[in-house]
């Protein structure tokens, strides 16, 4: 078969159904298998993500299964149409062109004898012809590009309608259980949800998996353009985290480069090639129209502008930013729709480095600047807070911005009395706060624990006065050591001297979410856990805050049940606490009551119910789990793709992932689930060969070849592989490799 190199790559448009570089992903299984079994699906992600590119390959593989298609873009469809009858006209003649009924019909003509609404039309379409004429063959209609719906300048209402109809009609009509439909764009799910409301599959349409991207290795190998095409790969995909256009795009360069790239040279030559024809100078380069539609989505007037960029920068910062799902909603389906940014495991960060480099917080700032932006939101915050959020008061270098602009301003009385009262706010601060030079960030972190309570405010305030003051760039742990020494650790005392009781689930919720060990969605059931046990535990010691909630989620996270028994075992044990040793007090009580006696305890169902997850797992060869768990164990894992294994160990909560790398989610769960329970589990699962012998192997990194497979036992794995490839880790393959190897 002749390929054409230079057009091996398609990095812009939709990729012909036969593309040689085109990916598979979950998603085109999951797609094709619901769509065959009658559901109706959304594939909802950012733009140049693939979807056109997929919603094809899926009608031509549903096409191949006789299934009758329709694939229409109502972007395509929407450019000529001035009004909604143009529209709905131009949508039921795409729809009558796609199942070949043009032939002896009419459909014009047909269109307009129709006399009622666009909905009764379409519907009689659907029950005299399309229902009829496809003789009981499965029918699939495709939409793309959906989001063109909400760009048009007037209603198409009857259009969710239809679809809306066609899926309860269903109840009543059993022949619309031989249409459903599939819907493609760039769309919040909620958008959706609201204008169909109907029980709809969302197939999640992820980046490329570097472990699925083997026709772009193949275009690489083809070229010949590098010693190591899977190096290569992977320094491609360090910049793109598989990012479609960008990943297709790299892959282009690479091949119409006239260099070779050499063993050692793939990291610096793909840095040099991002950096010289995508990232400087960005504005004039291919990938412009690309990068160009991000930053408008980004910049879009509305007014969610501030919070967007604000959230943004957060996330820059933070690089992974845990969000509560009731934070920044709106502003963070626009970052993921405009492609920007990801959702994993609860958190959220930049797509890729490439984005990082280009929007970054420079980028940020400089639009953030805008000081009309800035007063607008929040003076509007400051009203909507019934005037007493001080955190949306001006203070520093932003008021003084805001003070220069407002001279020319024509304000009105109540937009002075905000001016005012944040001069007078930004007065008192400076005040009371005299020492500390850079008062500007600490005032900025203390709201995160107040959000902007008065009484919280004054009380942190006066009590940061007598501490040591903060060094540039430490604002943040000083006044969370601060709140935690001063305040919670004491919060016995201050309720007696302040009226700030109220305020306490507060600060507790704020203290857990501060807490990097655990994963946003665990913070609601860990903190509500904490408030019922925290009455006892103060009795225990006086350092709660500042050291056994952290030493306690060590032990349990991110269960709730082990979080709340262990509590119990603390309340109830009739040992003082040692100060300054609750880390030891704990180890020896959870080496006592848990881990010496995990199976027969009744406390500690929850271990045996991950023991069983484990060993009896529904969605996952047990052998191959405990052989990735016992990596993860030995902290051998480097995380290019989540495995379907890593996946599986994430959703038992037996292990986390923390910056990048899978650990094992708590130190009880180390302690039980130990490598000698897991070398002795492996055994215990059935294989054609002494299992230790694989162990070994394991733990001599891949060098030690006397427990190289031999004679009888070679064989017999052999035929066993053969029949088995599924159930087989990547490590035993090559184990079994090279025992066949070194029998030559």
């Amino acid at each position: 078969m002749n390929i054409d190199l230079n057009n091996y790559y398609q990095w812009g448009g939709c990729l012909r159904v036969d593309a040689p570089s085109y990916v598979e992903r979950t998603a085109d299984q999951e797609l094709l298998d619901r769509l065959k079994v009658g559901e109706y699906c959304y594939v909802l992600n950012a733009s140049q993500m693939g979807k056109s590119s997929l919603m094809l390959r899926t009608k031509k593989k549903l096409e191949q299964n006789q299934f009758a298609c329709a694939a229409i873009s109502l972007n395509s469809l929407s450019q000529d149409c001035s009004n909604s009858d143009d529209w709905y006209q131009a949508l039921f003649d795409e729809l009558v062109k796609s199942f070949y009924l043009s032939e002896g019909f009419n459909s014009e003509r047909w269109w307009k004898q129709q006399h009622t609404s666009p909905l009764m039309k379409l519907l009689a379409f659907v029950e005299k012809f399309l229902l009829v004429d496809v003789n009981h063959t499965r029918v699939v209609i495709l939409f793309d590009e959906i989001d063109a719906i909400f760009r048009l300048n007037f209603r198409v209402d009857d259009f969710f309608a239809f679809i809306r109809c066609c899926y309860q009609r269903r109840a009543e009509n059993s022949a619309y259980n031989y249409l459903n439909f599939a819907l493609f764009g760039v769309a919040p799910l909620s958008t959706l949800n609201t204008n169909l409301n109907i029980i709809a599959r969302t197939i999640d349409l992820t980046a490329f998996r570097i472990s699925d991207a083997k026709p772009l290795a193949y275009g690489l190998w083809l070229a010949k353009k590098a010693k190591r095409t899977k190096k290569i790969l992977k320094e491609i995909f360090n910049w793109t985290s598989g990012q479609p256009y960008l990943t297709q795009r790299i892959c282009a360069l690479i091949v119409s480069s006239k260099s070779y790239i050499k063993k050692g040279e793939e990291a610096d030559k793909i840095n040099y090639l991002v950096k010289t024809y995508i990232i400087d100078d960005w504005k004039i380069k291919g990938t412009y129209r690309h990068l160009e539609n991000i930053r408008l989505f980004l910049l879009q007037d509305n007014s969610n502008k501030f919070r967007r960029l604000s959230l943004y920068q957060k996330i820059l910062q933070q690089e992974d930013l845990e969000t509560d799902d009731s934070e920044y909603t709106s502003e963070k389906i626009e970052l993921e729709m405009a492609g920007l940014v990801v959702k994993t495991q609860e958190n959220i960060k930049t797509v890729n480095k490439i984005y990082q480099y280009i929007f970054d917080e420079d980028f940020v700032r400089s639009n953030l600047a805008d000081v009309s932006l800035i007063y607008t939101e929040k003076f509007s915050n400051w009203l909507a807070s019934q005037q007493e959020d001080q955190s949306q008061l001006l203070y520093g270098q932003e008021l003084e911005k805001v003070w220069k602009w407002a001279k020319d301003q024509n304000l009105n009385k109540q937009e002075h009395d905000f001016l005012l009262k944040s001069q007078l706010f930004d007065a008192t601060t400076k005040v009371r706060l005299c020492s500390i030079n850079n008062y500007e960030d600490v005032v900025k972190a203390i709201f995160v624990w107040t959000k902007g309570q008065k009484k919280l405010n004054d009380l942190i305030f006066d009590l940061a006065k007598f501490n040591q003051l903060p060094a540039v760039g430490s604002e943040v742990v000083w006044v969370d050591n601060l709140v935690r020494s001063q305040i919670l650790d004491k919060w016995s005392i201050h309720i007696k001297n302040h009226s700030i009781a109220e305020f306490h689930n507060q600060l507790l919720s704020v203290y857990i979410g501060k807490l990097k060990m655990l994963a946003v969605n665990d913070h609601s059931d860990i903190a509500e856990v904490f408030r019922e046990w925290i009455p006892e535990l103060e009795k225990k010691t006086s350092c709660l805050y500042s050291h056994l909630i952290e030493t306690i989620l060590l032990w349990t996270k991110p269960h709730p049940v082990l979080v709340e028994t262990l509590c119990q075992l603390i309340c109830e044990d009739q040992n003082p606490i040692p100060i300054n040793q609750e880390a030891e007090y704990i180890q020896q009580l959870v080496q006592k009551q848990w881990v010496n006696q995990w199976e027969t305890q009744i406390d500690t169902q929850p271990i045996r119910e991950i023991r069983d997850r484990l060993l009896k797992n529904p969605n996952c060869e047990p052998f191959r789990l405990l052989i990735r768990y016992r990596q993860i164990l030995k902290n051998e894992v480097v995380l290019e793709d989540l495995h379907r294994e890593d996946e599986e160990l994430l959703k038992i909560k037996l292990v986390s992932k923390i910056n990048g790398s899978l650990r094992v989610a708590n130190l009880t769960y180390e302690a039980i689930f130990n490598l000698n329970w897991v070398d002795q589990s492996l055994t215990n699962i059935p294989r054609p060969y002494h299992t230790q012998k694989f162990i070994d192997w394991l733990d001599s990194r891949h060098k030690e070849k006397s427990q190289f497979l031999i004679g009888e036992e070679l064989e017999k794995t052999k035929v066993w592989a053969d029949l088995n490839k599924k159930l087989l880790t990547e490590q035993e393959r090559d184990f079994i490799t090279w025992s066949i190897i070194a029998n030559f």
